[in-house]
């Protein structure tokens, strides 16, 4: 009995003993685009296509971090979209004041922060980052825990930045689709990559970082992914960004 109780044991661990996953960032900047899109929103679809082909660019092309948010102003309006959320419209509020924009839409972008309107605008603000020498090195380890992810990040910053700048780490889920009934694009079945499920507050940054998260079992575990932000406080200028998908961790046996 002894002895079958030790195999259910390791049997039990196994699940949850893949190795960490380990990434570092490089030398030069990856870009954040973000798109703020909704479900209810008419003109969104075509601008969600988009960024799912700007994810298919290699990143020896464009090194990029995509992340959709979906906000929640149009969830009254005929059609409340599942993906959405009142901090992710006030995260597209504060970055439309850091513009200087008078309102807020759908579908807008940002590339590290500042607005940009079609593609081949956002394109190149993509390449004029890419471009930029880092500000930092960030080291980013994931492990997973029994209900959820450990996260850890390391910084080589100096003096002028640790604890003076902000990081934020978010999980997104790809390959998500939704049959929309009603509202504007009532009758269409809407194809989503790069949707932000989770965001975590602001942090300082240090030499190490620490954050948990706790795994929602509505995330698809082969289609879900992790990043890191580093910005200036309130989000005013973009210093670095990392990211890498988890199935190989959270889809081990």
């Amino acid at each position: 009995m002894i002895r079958i109780l030790i195999l259910i044991s390791l049997v039990s661990f196994s699940a949850y003993a893949s190795d960490p996953i380990v990434v570092n960032s490089g030398g030069k900047q990856t870009a954040v685009v973000e798109l703020y899109t909704s479900e209810g929103c008419s003109s969104c679809p075509s601008a969600d296509r988009w960024l799912s082909k700007l994810v298919e660019v290699p990143k020896d092309e464009l090194d990029v971090l995509a992340l959709a948010f979906h906000v929640d102003y149009w969830d009254d309006l005929g059609w409340k979209d599942r993906f959405s959320s009142a901090a992710y419209t006030s995260r597209q509020r504060q970055l439309g004041a850091n513009n200087l924009q008078r309102t807020i839409y759908t579908p807008e972008f940002f590339v590290n922060g500042m607005e940009a309107r079609g593609a081949n605008n956002i394109l190149d603000k993509i390449k004029k980052a890419n471009q930029q020498k880092a500000a930092l090195d960030l080291k980013l380890t994931v492990s997973r825990e029994k209900n959820g992810l450990l996260i850890e990040l390391n910084s080589t910053g100096n003096g002028d930045t640790i604890g003076q700048i902000h990081h934020r780490f978010v999980v997104y889920e790809n390959n998500l689709s939704t049959d929309v009934k009603r509202g504007e694009n009532s009758g269409e079945v809407l194809e989503h990559q790069q949707v932000v499920r989770y965001m975590s507050k602001v942090q300082n940054l240090q030499t190490r970082n620490q954050h948990r998260i706790i795994i929602d079992p509505a995330w698809q575990s082969e289609n879900i992914g992790v990043a890191v932000l580093v910005t200036s406080p309130g989000d005013r200028h973009y210093l670095q960004a990392l990211h890498t998908p988890l199935a190989s961790l959270l889809t081990h046996q």
